[in-house]
């Protein structure tokens, strides 16, 4: 968030425990990270009474405690309880404060294990790729024998977040064990899509001529690969890259090069971001 932030409230001379996530808080804005971040995982008990009572106590926000008695004494939903303390906290703008509320309406109908993979796909959401995986990995292992089809749509998911990271050998693995376990025509698709890039034309032909499965997907592929081209031509994005492209061979050629040195540096320091992530990620799991 790239804005100004003031702090509000005391910070606690004793830290609330929350349960769900384990671990401690001492302030409004600790409060509401975890709240947010872990919006997934949480239920109707977080309309806890000693939690208005801390953040009465501890932090001094009366007005907040008091508004959050009132939900409690009418049994208010979840996301009402937790939409009042990211409102008034301030911490998160009024479009984050409104998905973490959705998704907290969206708990009730839930499984454990929905939970945890929609909290994966928002770490995709949120470009958060490798945490994700790890998320997606956790789960498949957890997942029981009896959850092929949401195991099917985990392997999915994780594939499309290895295609994001550019990890093709990885995303053609999981979209094969996708399908290998429920049959999962989305996963196919995908699966020909990798092949479909890192194949040849008269490889690709040959895959698709085996069966008569991938020749009927690869109809449905090729079209929407028409329409992506099609969509992308039309920005700024590609118009700008012709335009470089065409400085290549011109007495202007060294401004393609210096761009193109630039894009290089960018996508390097990206990956350096991710790896960086990734590292943070798996320090907080161990």
């Amino acid at each position: 968030m790239n804005r100004a932030l003031t702090c509000i409230g005391d910070y606690a001379k004793s830290p609330f425990y929350v349960d769900k996530v384990f671990v401690n808080v001492y302030s409004a804005e600790e409060l509401c990270y975890v709240l947010y971040e872990n919006a997934f995982l949480l239920e109707r008990d977080i309309l806890d009474m000693r939690l208005a009572e801390w953040i009465d106590r501890e932090l001094g926000l009366k007005d907040l405690a008091r508004d959050l008695y009132v939900l409690i004494n009418q049994n208010a939903s979840a996301a009402s309880f937790v939409g009042t303390i990211l409102s008034y906290v301030g911490y998160y703008s009024g479009e984050e404060i409104s998905k973490a509320e959705s998704i907290l309406r969206m708990n009730v109908s839930m499984s454990v294990f929905e939970k945890w993979k929609a909290k994966a796909d928002f770490l995709v959401e949120n470009k958060h790729y490798t945490l994700a995986i790890h998320e997606y990995e956790r789960l498949i292992k957890s997942l029981p024998d009896d959850e092929a089809t949401l195991k099917a749509n985990v392997y999915n998911n994780m594939g499309i977040t290895y295609m994001y990271l550019y990890l093709f050998d990885s995303a053609e693995e999981c979209f094969t064990m996708s399908y290998k376990t429920d049959n999962n025509e989305d996963a196919y698709r995908h699966y020909l899509t990798v092949k479909r890039m890192s194949l040849s034309d008269e490889d690709y032909i040959k895959l698709i001529a085996e069966e008569e499965e991938s020749y009927r997907l690869s109809i449905t592929l090729e079209s929407r690969m028409d329409d992506v081209k099609r969509t992308f031509d039309r920005t700024d994005t590609a118009r700008s890259l012709k335009e470089l492209f065409e400085l290549k061979n011109t007495k202007e050629g060294n401004l393609y090069y210096e761009e193109i040195a630039r894009i290089t540096h960018q996508l390097k320091e990206d990956y350096r971001d991710i790896v960086l992530e990734n590292e943070q990620g798996t320090n907080t799991e161990n």
